[in-house]
């Protein structure tokens, strides 16, 4: 378990959403990277585990640990726990949305490839969008359901989206499945660094959605008049962008270690920016 050094190890280990969060007062800051960390929590498993099984039984103790949550519950010092806890009996926070963060962390231990696209997109949904959905219940701008449900899918999912094209190269190195791919010989190729048509179009389908989604919450919240502290938990893919427009143009970019876009690929998103 993360234990006393859960922000130290989101930092570390999530350190997009843990400068997402750093704007806020201490207290909202501390709620959501509870959330975050308990994501971080369900997601070092499979790392952590030599066989599936293993990691299943440690996510059905989770599973029984979150249905057994009450105010009576022991939780030692693991701070971020009392903090969901908390969360819960303010009613910010659902039972239902932890369990369905440890039903998606499944695919990780299985070391299986997505069966479809729409199974790709489920797992992201039930992840990162998710997770953004919890985070936002802790802030007052979005208390009403509906708007943080599509807040969350505009900025969640396209973070979900971002992440898997941007980490593709290094989990192919794992042979790790990141992307739903046609064929057996597309994962034989995506695993020895290469390129085909069917791992282009992966990448640059997952590139045009990430980016539409991204763009369409940045026209809706234009007219909400939101805090700069609050517009930084949601911005967290507007730093992506340059890189996904480059990788979108040179899909083998995703295999470079430490790739950092272009100047030109800078300059032609401010273009972009600027004439919107």
């Amino acid at each position: 378990m993360i234990g006393t050094n859960w922000l130290s190890n989101l930092k570390k280990y999530d350190r997009e959403r843990f400068d997402s969060i750093k704007r806020l007062n201490s207290e909202r800051r501390k709620e959501i990277a509870a959330i975050y960390s308990f994501n971080l929590e369900l997601a070092n498993i499979a790392w952590n585990v030599s066989e599936p099984e293993l990691g299943y039984l440690k996510l059905r103790w989770w599973e029984d640990y979150i249905n057994d949550m009450n105010e009576g519950y022991s939780f030692g010092e693991n701070e971020y726990l009392l903090i969901l806890l908390k969360l819960l009996a303010e009613g910010k926070l659902y039972k239902k949305n932890l369990l369905r963060l440890v039903k998606a962390r499944e695919f990780d231990c299985s070391k299986k490839p997505f069966e479809s696209y729409e199974q790709q997109i489920k797992y992201i949904r039930d992840t990162s969008q998710n997770l953004l959905f919890m985070a936002l219940s802790c802030l007052s701008e979005f208390k009403d359901n509906s708007l943080r449900r599509n807040i969350s899918e505009y900025f969640g999912l396209s973070l979900g989206l971002a992440r898997f094209v941007l980490a593709a190269g290094a989990l192919s190195q794992n042979k790790c499945y990141s992307l739903f791919l046609p064929t057996g010989i597309d994962y034989n190729i995506y695993f020895e660094g290469g390129i085909n048509e069917n791992i282009s179009g992966r990448i640059r389908s997952d590139i045009d959605l990430t980016l539409n989604l991204f763009r369409r919450g940045k026209r809706q919240i234009k007219s909400m008049g939101l805090k700069k502290n609050t517009l930084s938990v949601l911005n967290t893919v507007n730093n992506f962008v340059p890189n996904l427009i480059e990788i979108k143009n040179q899909p083998h970019l995703i295999y470079r270690k430490d790739h950092k876009p272009s100047f030109k690929a800078k300059f032609i998103e401010k273009i972009n920016e600027l004439v919107k």
